[in-house]
């Protein structure tokens, strides 16, 4: 009957048959549709975070033909006929999960057992690695470039296989992905409340009767400055941890005492009264402060040593070390040295990059900087200009810079004298380490630079993402041992206020 009905209109049965005939597309010409779907395309927009702008076609193609994935997690194959069922959510998981244990087995290198490959680090052979891929034409040497550099009628473009290079070497390429922030506390000061549970509300006027212990009421409560500025500095340093999670890059905590002091600019429209939240976003665009890391000489005894360390039982690894810490700056780029007693150059790093600054003013000195810092990487062949050449010499009771002119100019060295302690924190098992340092500047180019100075210092080294542990037990542990430090350096601090100190204190 259908057949006669389409016939009367002029339309054969044969045609008639081919429309019927489900129709299927040829895998091969899916396939090539899709070519344009590689590692490297999954790799950027895993990093963007746009995983799900792809279809579900496309997920699937990427699956089954570049990791060999036949099914999702619920054994459903990845077929043309399951698209309609198979879920993005799931297959985009299953992208990132193979995308991250690729990226983890790309920072393992495999070594022989020859003497050469025991000399050569993993961190020395990644370099040669990328410098290799990185030198020629010096193409993509400065990552600080804007992308589109090369002229779009070259012949040959070069791609970049994001995935042999580590996230945590790529440097400056990784700067607009990394958030930074600032935070402003008091000891005294708190806008912050708590909420309580009421336990019985039934003495109120009208609600003797509607009384129901099962329904939850609840009142604002006043909450010390101590407990809120612990709150608010644990939730600062859990979005940085995340932060430096994502990007794959390690960082430590250092925990200074001292005093921060702020310029004139840091009253807002000339307002001396300010909301701390307006003043503390003020402080992070306009940067009008100083910090000077310091500490009292009668305290070196009485309060570190005899107090301190037995109270919280550190164990000294390293006694009174001298070493010389050097600020080069050449054109735009700064670099930090460090050179031994025999002024041999043992380090080249770049300054640290800071990505959380906390300042805890305290009502009596010292204050207190909490200070979430990483430096990015050095390239090798800039190193080795440094550690094969003469920085240094020494004068009769001081030293001068020897350092060749196209290597830059030293604006700052210091000499240091430093000792070290360390203990394990009691609730998370956290290795940390107290350093001493009595710093005694040698050249300068600052006026205030002058001065030498004693300083105590908490350095944490901050867990890497695959690390088992509570953050917010391990934010809490950080700020007393902080808290520690600044009572132990109390006393003697306030004649501080009285003297002019020096200015430079960036290590």
């Amino acid at each position: 009957m259908f057949y006669r009905r389409l016939s009367a209109f002029g339309v054969s049965s044969s045609m008639v048959r081919s429309l019927l005939v489900p129709r299927r597309f040829q895998s091969s010409e899916a396939d090539a549709s899709f070519a344009h779907i590689n590692r490297n395309v999954m790799w950027g927009l895993w990093n963007e975070g746009n995983l799900f702008s792809l279809s579900v076609p496309e997920l699937s193609y990427y699956l089954r033909v570049h990791c060999g994935v036949e099914k999702d997690h619920n054994h459903v194959p990845l077929t043309e006929d399951n698209f309609t069922i198979l879920k993005k959510s799931a297959l985009v998981r299953m992208v990132e999960e193979l995308l991250s244990a690729e990226q983890q087995a790309e920072c393992i290198t495999k070594q022989e057992d020859t003497m050469d490959s025991i000399n050569r680090s993993l961190v020395i052979s990644d370099y040669d690695r990328v410098e290799e891929s990185l030198d020629e034409a010096d193409e993509y040497g400065d990552w600080g470039a804007e992308p589109g550099f090369e002229h779009s009628d070259s012949p040959r473009r070069r791609s970049v296989d994001f995935m042999e290079i580590s996230p945590g070497r790529m440097g400056e390429a990784y700067d607009p992905l990394v958030c930074r922030a600032y935070q402003l506390l008091h000891e005294n000061i708190t806008a912050d409340v708590k909420v309580r549970k009421l336990t019985d509300y039934s003495k109120l006027p009208g609600q003797k009767a509607n009384f129901d212990a099962r329904k939850d009421f609840y009142s604002i409560q006043k909450v010390s400055p101590y407990e809120a500025n612990r709150s608010r500095f644990s939730a600062a340093l859990e979005w940085c941890l995340l932060n430096l999670w994502n990007i794959n890059m390690p960082a430590e905590l250092n925990i200074g005492a001292g005093k921060v002091l702020f310029y004139r600019g840091v009253a807002k429209q000339n307002k001396n009264v300010l909301p701390i939240w307006t003043l503390q976003k003020h402080i992070h665009g306009q940067h009008p402060y100083v910090w000077f890391a310091v500490a009292n000489e009668t305290n070196k005894l009485e309060s570190v040593e005899n107090s301190l360390v037995k109270k919280l039982n550190l164990t000294l690894t390293e006694d009174y070390t001298t070493t010389y810490r050097l600020t080069v700056r050449r054109m735009a780029e700064t670099y930090d040295l460090v050179l031994n007693e025999s002024l041999q150059c043992l380090t080249v790093q770049r300054p640290w990059d800071r990505f959380l600054v906390s300042h805890y003013v305290r009502a009596k000195m010292p204050d207190l900087r909490y200070l979430v810092r990483a430096r990015h990487p050095i390239k090798k062949r800039i190193a080795d200009l440094y550690l094969e050449t003469e920085i240094l010499r020494r004068t009769r009771d001081s030293v001068q810079s020897v350092l060749i002119p196209e290597l830059g100019d030293v604006v700052y060295c210091c000499e240091r004298q430093t000792r070290k302690w360390t203990t394990r924190t009691p609730k998370t098992n956290t290795l940390i380490t107290l350093v001493e340092t009595r710093r005694t500047p040698l050249i300068i180019t600052r006026l205030g630079d002058e001065g030498s100075r004693l300083e105590y210092e908490w350095i944490v080294t901050l867990p890497e993402k695959a690390e088992q542990v509570d953050v917010q037990t391990f934010c809490h542990e950080l700020w007393e041992m902080g808290s520690l430090l600044a009572d132990s350096l109390t006393d003697g601090m306030e004649e501080f206020l009285a003297h002019t100190m020096s200015a430079s204190s960036i290590f």
